[in-house]
């Protein structure tokens, strides 16, 4: 049993290396990580859900920001500066400095779960906002006022979106949604066909967050943990984050600690307080419902259909691997890209549920987005 989770881990970091073949680190890395079993196997101490690369590649990571004077600190860009990367192959070190800390890497895999707190999903969240928003029922104000509830929220930085400069370019133009002029700026291509319609934004009311290990932006370790999930091969991933949590220190939202499933009520609850009584009810997943059993899917939704006879605008929106998203299910002859995400949507109005939709594909960090409006 052993060789063969072995060998899954293995067979995972090389898809991953294939996959982002043009990172300079974590892509050589992975194809390295894929042919060096000792390296492979310190992530068999994860958590059920947990062996993944992303895990392995976050452990590393923390470490190297605790102790900017191991070896392999040199190639990463969040501890040394983009300017100052090394050329070359940076396995060497790298297994280098796994081999002289693995205790404390198994340590951080075995006790540690993936949160990526990735700002520039704003992109896709800010786009399936507005297309939820125009779907519901005006005021007389002209908005479309939300509760947002985010699922696997870490932090909270997702639910800050209105608070955020964000970008959609397409040849067609820019389409700008949040707020302009903001320190932390989100910009993905839009490769719809066509490109996206003059969206807007709808008013956020209320927000509230769920997830099993929340981080208050103000403790230290835990915001280096995050910090630590991000990929410091892909430029401004660190520096938006860095600018998000200051911005969002300033009023954090309400992270509630639990199960997705069994406190999503409570922030639910949460996140209309304050607001009028019909505010519409958003609530979104952006790779949180892959680490959940299938079987806590099927619940979450039944959580939501019961939610649904209490709250007149209900929308689950998701950003998921395909197949996570409960009743949602891209068309044929439609295929994810590389990194793919699939975009789903399932509304209920007065306790009645309309047909789920597939919106389209994104990137799952926002780089781009590509919907189907038709």
């Amino acid at each position: 049993m052993t060789s063969e989770r072995l060998a899954r881990v293995q067979r995972r970091f090389a898809e991953f290396g294939q996959e982002y073949a043009a990172l300079q680190l974590y892509g050589a890395v992975a194809r390295a990580v894929a042919g060096d079993a000792e390296a492979a196997a310190l992530l068999l101490v994860a958590r059920p859900g947990q062996a993944r690369p992303v895990l392995w590649f976050a452990a590393l990571h923390d470490l190297v920001l605790r102790h900017p004077e191991v070896p392999a600190a040199r190639w990463y860009a969040s501890v040394v500066g983009r300017e100052h990367l090394p050329t070359g192959d940076p396995w060497p070190e790298v297994r280098a400095t796994v081999m002289e800390h693995r205790g404390e890497l198994t340590d951080l895999m075995a006790t540690r779960s993936t949160q990526t707190n990735e700002v520039n999903r704003s992109v896709y969240l800010a786009a399936g906002l507005a297309i939820v928003g125009s779907d519901g029922a005006h005021h007389d104000d002209g908005h479309t006022p939300i509760a947002l509830v985010e699922l696997g929220a870490s932090a909270g930085l997702l639910l800050g979106v209105d608070r955020y400069d964000i970008e959609l370019v397409s040849a067609a133009g820019t389409t700008r949604l949040g707020r302009p002029g903001s320190a932390v700026r989100c910009r993905g291509e839009d490769r719809g066909r066509p490109a996206l319609p003059g969206l807007t934004l709808p008013r956020v009311e209320g927000r509230a967050g769920v997830d099993l290990h929340p981080v208050r932006l103000d403790d230290v370790d835990g915001v280096r943990w995050l910090m630590a999930c991000l990929w410091p091969d892909v430029p401004g991933r660190v520096e938006r984050f860095v600018a998000a949590r200051d911005l969002m220190l300033l009023d954090p939202p309400h992270i509630v600690a639990g199960d997705m499933v069994d406190a999503m009520p409570s922030a639910v609850s949460s996140a209309r307080a304050g607001s009028r009584a019909d505010v519409h009810v958003v609530v979104f997943s952006s790779w949180a419902l892959t680490y959940v059993a299938p079987e806590r899917r099927a619940d979450l939704e039944a959580a939501l259909e019961q939610l649904s006879r209490e709250v007149a605008e209900l929308s689950w929106l998701t950003a998921e691997p395909e197949g996570c998203a409960p009743g949602v299910r891209l068309p044929a002859p439609r295929r994810l890209g590389a990194g793919g995400t699939v975009m789903g949507l399932r509304r209920w109005r007065s306790g009645r549920e309309c047909p789920p939709v597939a919106l389209g594909t994104c990137h799952p960090h926002g780089e781009w987005l590509d919907l189907d409006l038709a």
